[in-house]
């Protein structure tokens, strides 16, 4: 990664982003666009820096969340409260194509850069509102964060009463936009103009999880079957836990004959994938008992053999010395010109004729405000004195 001017790479080259939004929901979705090649200015408020700067190992105005969720972007520091401030906004806001904001229902409109003030000065902007439970309704003007949005959706009941260790709302949510935002620019090249995306975490997060989660309440005359949280869990082994996991009859009997319980495969109990859901518990029972009396490496070997999908549990630290992770390159070890070294992960999808490039490191605070200024034209005389009124920092 070379913090460098230079040209975008990905298949949104030319496309420019404008985000004034907070923590995960929005960032995350300008991150997208950034990685895909997308010119993204990144507005934080003066002098107060964003939650996700705070949030995870620290090194300077840097964080584990931020030197990740920012990189490829352009930081600029502006008080959009102020009048000037929005002008200056309203000045990125006209030469941009999208423009993402999360905060609560009316603020936008309150701060007079809610959709149809920006349309106005942008007709062909695709406009992005995120919020946690949409523009109405009971709950529209509570705040929110991720564990509420997984309390409240069914999500930590189905994890057996528990969070998901992991901002799972926030940033399915943020995938959401990113899809939706790149409809919207479809749809614009197709000539439908500008528009305005609304998008609640909790609408993303219950249709994240109507697949699987929901399968029962789906099909309310069916026979109901037991869910992932009943049966989705690793295997104890003598030293450690492995992932084990059987679909077709064929997987399940070479489980089966593969751990010495080929009799297993005959048992009326578990004949069927129908039969094995029903009886999961059973069925658990069974294997777990076996698998505690086995070593990993045993269990491994024996389930690879019979071509069972299978792998060891192993700790967020062995991921580096993963031997598919090291083939793929996936993981990216970097000197960040203010943290020091960084490790990141390069973007999962892999473009042929637009192939996409880490061009810049994650921005310390106002790091490119200056920069902006004077790409919008204002002089150096103008940007000292808004620095002097603490308009901009």
């Amino acid at each position: 990664m070379k913090d460098t001017e230079a040209a975008s790479h990905g298949p949104l080259a030319g496309i420019t982003v404008v985000d004034v939004s907070s923590a995960v929901a929005g960032p995350w979705v300008s991150s997208w666009l950034a990685e895909l090649g997308a010119e993204v200015v990144f507005v934080e408020k003066v002098g107060v820096p964003d939650v996700m700067r705070m949030t995870g190992a620290i090194s300077g105005d840097q964080s584990g969340c931020w030197v990740h969720m920012h990189r490829n972007k352009r930081g600029m520091d502006l008080d959009i409260r102020s009048e000037t401030g929005r002008d200056i906004l309203l000045r990125l806001v006209s030469e941009a194509d999208v423009f993402i904001q999360n905060f609560r229902p009316g603020v936008a409109e309150r701060l007079q850069i809610g959709y149809p003030a920006l349309s106005v000065v942008n007709p062909d902007l695709v406009y992005l509102s995120v919020s946690g439970f949409g523009p109405n309704g009971p709950y529209a003007d509570r705040p929110v964060y991720d564990p509420i949005i997984q309390a409240i959706s069914g999500m930590a009941e189905a994890q057996n009463g528990t969070y998901v260790k992991a901002v799972v709302a926030d940033k399915t949510t943020a995938m959401a936009g990113a899809n939706a935002v790149l409809a919207a620019l479809v749809a614009r090249s197709n000539g439908a103009g500008g528009q305005h995306i609304e998008l609640a975490l909790l609408d993303a997060m219950l249709h994240w999880m109507w697949l699987e989660v929901f399968w029962n309440e789906s099909l309310p005359e069916g026979d109901p079957a037991p869910t992932y949280s009943e049966w989705y869990e690793p295997w104890n082994t003598v030293d450690g836990q492995i992932a084990a996991n059987w679909v077709n009859f064929d997987q399940y009997k070479g489980a089966c004959e593969a751990l010495g319980r080929p009799e297993l495969a005959e048992d009326p109990r578990f004949a069927t994938r129908d039969a094995r859901l029903q009886n999961a518990d059973a069925q658990r029972s069974e294997f777990a008992a076996t698998l505690a009396t086995m070593s990993t490496n045993d269990a491994l070997s024996a389930l690879e053999a019979a071509d069972v999908p299978c792998a060891r549990v192993i700790s967020r630290q062995e991921v580096f010395d993963d031997p598919q992770v090291l083939h793929n390159d996936i993981i990216i070890t970097e000197m960040h010109p203010t943290a020091g070294p960084i490790k990141t992960v390069k973007p999962p999808a892999k473009f042929s004729g637009t192939p996409t490039a880490l061009t810049r490191h994650s921005p310390s605070k106002g790091e490119h405000t200056d920069e902006i200024l004077t790409q919008l034209g204002l002089s150096q005389s103008e940007i000292d004195d808004l620095h002097a009124r603490n308009i901009v920092a």
